[in-house]
């Protein structure tokens, strides 16, 4: 079942992730009539509600002159939804109040430049590519000017080129001006770009396809780049991707193998990734997006499959080990660890508004992360079927001095070794941890002899409050720690107690019927 739920919302959920809608009023740039818009001296402002700039009459312009678009406190966002393409020498720039929406192609065929500004008078906004309808920036001709935000930008049009020039000036920024086809390449036996980064990497909402990388023995850091330090990467999609650290062991401590990259102390925002990741031999951090991730990982997404097979490696479908803050993001995967494996993260520090689909397993396993420590999950649920040979939970599998508030699980939870066993449909084991506004409905499968709970296995010095799980569908009437047993009736009947409803919702139509959370519904 897990499997074809896979394949049906991979498409959906990767959208969603890459999917920005404008929660305010925009000046919009599209092929219907202008309206409320006043253009002086190259300059177009809104002049009213519901402003539109006419794609064509915008081009026109760029014939003869260079344009800038500016919205207003009124209109803060400016929003292409249209495809925009021009072929003259002149300027365009994008001048936001707060936010720039690019939900088509925007092309620029000569070789002109293109400016991105946000905040210029507003503050929260940002840049943002929709994948759902091709929404990106290409240039033809990479000696075009790419400024954001005041930062400039050199163009690079595929991945060889890219890593000479990062060799080159490591501390630099760059952008990738247009889709490309990495199969011409082969396949690398080490990271592409080669250099240790840090700068910003912008993909522009492009696309790199089939990129396959098959690590060379003692490669240890595996990725499209091998190591990002205090630098950013942004915007890029990777599709098909196969990436695979060597099946020979390596001389160093731990590989991290990732497709986007091996290891990065910076964020990663708004990057899609579709494929397979795979560890090799020895031990390793190994995940969709990073292996290792020493900063925030935001509205991102991976669809495929990690493994690794080692006693000492984590697993997850973002990243292997996460110390930074995994927010808005979703993976939907089938991933199989040695040790602490995670549907977003093998181990993780702190997670808000994420959600992982599919199947985990490993010796301690979670459907959204096997390990945790020392952090927070706000917000956030799994629905995926988890087995294990140690620990397991249906949210987390081990969690050590955590707090979980507002989540859920509704995946199965099934042991599958002859060692001593900790199960529980939410939890495996608290050592301590914190919970509130919080179930578990999937099928917890655990011996009589094993420490086994509807919520959760066991619970060592932990508080829970306000949480509860399906005596129903868990075929569980016990558990170890303060969590209330609930028919299937009952936990469909009206929220919980306690269950704020200004977080949660309910509907016979959402969720099979059980509780969501309104600002993370489920696909």
């Amino acid at each position: 079942m897990q499997r074809s739920r896979m394949k049906t919302l991979t498409a959906a959920v990767v959208i969603c992730c890459a999917l920005v809608t404008t929660a305010h009023a925009a000046m919009t740039v599209s092929n219907a009539k202008t309206r409320n818009v006043n253009c002086t001296g190259g300059v177009c402002t809104p002049t009213g509600g519901n402003a539109n700039l006419n794609v064509g009459e915008l081009v026109s312009m760029l014939a003869t002159t260079d344009m800038t678009i500016k919205s207003s406190a009124a209109a803060p966002d400016i929003a292409i939804v249209d495809p925009l393409t021009w072929a003259s020498s002149h300027r365009l720039t994008l001048d936001a109040f707060e936010s720039i929406h690019v939900r088509a192609p925007i092309v620029v065929e000569g070789t002109a430049g293109i400016t991105l500004t946000t905040n210029d008078g507003g503050s929260g906004g940002d840049y943002n590519f929709n994948t759902a309808t091709s929404g990106a920036i290409t240039f033809w001709d990479t000696t075009s000017i790419l400024i954001i935000n005041g930062t400039s930008y050199t163009l690079e049009k595929d991945i060889k080129s890219l890593a000479v020039a990062i060799a080159d000036n490591p501390s630099n920024n760059f952008a990738l001006a247009n889709n490309y086809d990495a199969s011409v390449d082969g396949s690398y036996d080490r990271s592409p770009v080669g250099a240790q980064f840090g700068g910003t990497f912008e993909g522009l909402g492009n696309t790199i396809q089939n990129l396959t990388i098959a690590a060379g023995a003692n490669v240890v850091s595996v990725g499209l780049f091998y190591f990002v330090v205090n630098g950013a990467i942004r915007d890029i999609n990777l599709s098909n991707a196969n990436v695979s650290g060597s099946d020979k062991k390596c001389t160093c401590d731990r590989r991290v193998v990732g497709a986007l990259v091996g290891s990065i102390r910076g964020p990663i925002t708004s990057v899609n990734v579709t494929g397979s990741v795979l560890a090799g031999n020895g031990p390793a951090y190994v995940g969709g997006l990073t292996g290792n991730g020493l900063g925030n990982i935001s509205n991102s997404s991976f669809s495929g499959t990690v493994s690794g097979l080692n006693t000492q490696d984590r697993v997850g479908g973002l990243a292997g080990y996460s110390a930074g803050f995994i927010q808005q993001s979703v993976a939907i995967v089938k991933v199989t660890s040695g040790a602490a494996g995670g549907g977003l993260a093998g181990s993780a520090e702190a997670i808000t508004l994420s959600r992982a689909y599919g199947t985990v397993s490993g010796v301690t396993a979670g459907g959204l992360v096997g390990y945790g420590s020392s952090g927070m999950i706000t917000q956030s649920f799994a629905s995926v079927d988890v087995t294990f040979r140690n620990t397991g939970g249906g949210l987390i599998g081990i969690s050590q001095a955590n707090q979980i508030v507002q989540s859920y699980s509704t995946g199965s939870v099934e042991s599958k070794g002859s060692q001593s066993q900790s199960v529980g449909g939410f939890a495996g084991w608290g050592v301590p941890i914190e919970v509130s506004e919080a179930y578990a409905v999937g099928r917890v499968k655990g011996k009589d002899t094993e420490a086994a709970g509807g919520f959760m296995g066991r619970c060592d010095n932990s508080t829970v409050s306000s949480s509860y799980w399906d005596v129903t569908t868990t075929r569980r009437h016990h558990d170890r720690c303060d969590a209330t047993g609930l028919t299937d009736a009952q936990m469909k009947s009206g929220l919980p107690a306690g269950f704020d409803p200004n977080v949660w919702g309910q509907n016979p139509n959402i969720n099979n019927g059980w509780p969501y959370l309104l600002a993370n519904p489920p696909q």
